[in-house]
């Protein structure tokens, strides 16, 4: 009876071990550059707390008010909820590779593969949506394969509770909810599907996201609009945005990951130990036609992936039974291609290093590429985390040009959630007042606010 117990344990303690690894990964990098634009939105979102926004559900605001409020206003203290989500996250994945009969190097290349994933590198460094979306798809994969090993649908209520909770974070989740329960619909797991319980875990999601439907038809479906308008503003070609999905996934993933989780989804779909959880298998294949469909754009599909890779790991770990070298060999060869493109992920390297070394390994749009200003020479995401300060400080330097009675009557407008975000959290250092702007979640809040008259200090910049 022992026995079992210590291997618990152990296997516990190894993916407790590999979690820390990821969470202090986060905790000595996340400090570097300054504030990604998203972050400066959402902490104004936070001040103004409704229950939708316009692109978003309110889960991110209340998490950044949540964090503003036990540690401060500090890039650690923003993101702290995200590296725990990211550090979760691999504890799960290892759960899921148990779960499934992986012994522990299947647990310990799944999560190390996790750790490595230059998407979630960069998503659990910042506060945003997509931070959480992999924690919360994990555990509806999790919870999903209970209820096909144990035939215990019982498990739907909590399914239910984590897709509401994961519609308050994104409403992405919904595709992915939706093709695993078309998944189980093709499959002979059918028969867990007509029950009460499920109807009765639906109804949980419905009740715990109503709020945030009711917020978005009482504004118009602003994120239906606001996702037509980006569709219309970033929309390619049908084949390249085919190709970009499909590579983009590659790199995000790992190129070393790429035959841990291709075996994963090959497990699912083909293998006899995989026959009773065929239906995640097909929710790949749905959720992936589903985005092609929709053109959605290449990261949406990044949190699904764990659950492969927990797969991939015991199909691995079956064929490097016994043979140490190939290990090794493998083990190394992913471990290189995730420190290769860390740097592209975590905030690692000098603002001047990391544009040698992107540029190095391939390059990346830019704003002006001639031009001598960092801020427009670093990867894209990067370049978001940088001037914003800056901008608040020139725009101070104007608003203090004005007379107190031409102060009375200015507002700021900014044009843009980064810089109206950005006014609005470093304002109160230079005596200026809330930024006004009509972008995107702003605008709802405007309407009531704006001034009767009032001067424009800044523009798009």
């Amino acid at each position: 009876m022992n026995q079992p117990k210590r291997f618990l344990s152990s296997d516990f303690a190894l993916l407790g071990a590999l979690a820390v690894l990821k969470l202090l990964l986060h905790f000595l990098t996340n400090g570097r550059y300054g504030y990604f634009s998203d972050e400066l939105y959402y902490i104004a979102a936070g001040e103004h707390l409704e229950w939708g926004f316009a692109e978003f559900p309110p889960l991110v605001a209340v998490i950044a008010n949540i964090s503003r409020w036990l540690l401060g206003d500090s890039l650690f203290a923003i993101r702290l909820f995200p590296a725990i989500a990211g550090a979760l996250t691999v504890f799960l994945t290892g759960v899921i590779v148990r779960e499934l009969g992986g012994g522990r190097w299947a647990q310990c290349l799944a999560a190390i593969a996790v750790i490595l994933m230059p998407g979630y590198l960069f998503l659990q460094t910042i506060l945003t949506m997509n931070a959480f979306e992999p924690l919360l798809w994990m555990l509806c994969a999790y919870i999903a394969i209970l209820i096909l090993k144990y035939e215990a649908p019982k498990f739907w209520l909590l399914a239910g509770l984590v897709v509401g909770i994961g519609l308050m974070n994104k409403f992405s989740i919904a595709f992915f909810a939706i093709s695993l329960l078309i998944g189980f619909l093709i499959t002979p797991a059918r028969r867990l599907l007509f029950n009460r319980w499920l109807w009765l875990g639906c109804l949980i999601a419905i009740i715990i996201c109503l709020p945030t439907v009711i917020w978005q038809s009482q504004h118009g479906w602003a994120f239906l609009e606001h996702q037509r308008e980006s569709n219309l503003y970033e929309k390619k070609p049908f084949l390249q945005s085919t190709l970009d999905l499909f590579l983009q996934q590659i790199i995000l993933v790992n190129p070393g990951a790429l035959p841990v989780w291709l075996s994963g989804l090959y497990y699912y779909l083909f293998t006899s130990d995989g026959r009773k959880y065929r239906a995640l298998g097909w929710s790949f294949v749905i959720i992936l036609g589903l985005f092609l469909f929709f053109e959605a754009r290449y990261y949406y599909l990044l949190p699904i992936y764990p659950m492969f890779l927990a797969a991939g790991a015991i199909v691995f770990e079956q064929l490097f039974h016994r043979r140490k070298l190939l290990t090794s060999a493998f083990l190394c060869l992913l471990i290189a291609g995730g420190v290769i493109l860390a740097p592209i992920g975590l905030p690692i390297l000098p603002i001047e290093t990391l544009i040698s070394y992107s540029n190095a390994i391939y390059r990346p749009p830019t704003l002006a590429r001639d031009s001598k200003n960092q801020a427009e020479q670093a990867p894209w995401h990067f370049r978001l985390m940088l001037g914003w300060e800056e901008t608040v400080a020139t725009v101070a330097s104007v608003y203090d040009r004005l007379s107190p009675s031409e102060q009375s009557e200015c507002a700021i407008l900014a044009w843009g959630y980064g810089n109206a975000g950005a006014i609005d959290f470093w304002g109160r250092s230079y005596n200026l007042p809330k930024a006004i702007s009509g972008h995107t979640g702003y605008y709802f809040g405007e309407r009531k606010t704006t001034p009767a008259n009032w001067c424009s200090v800044l523009e798009e910049t």
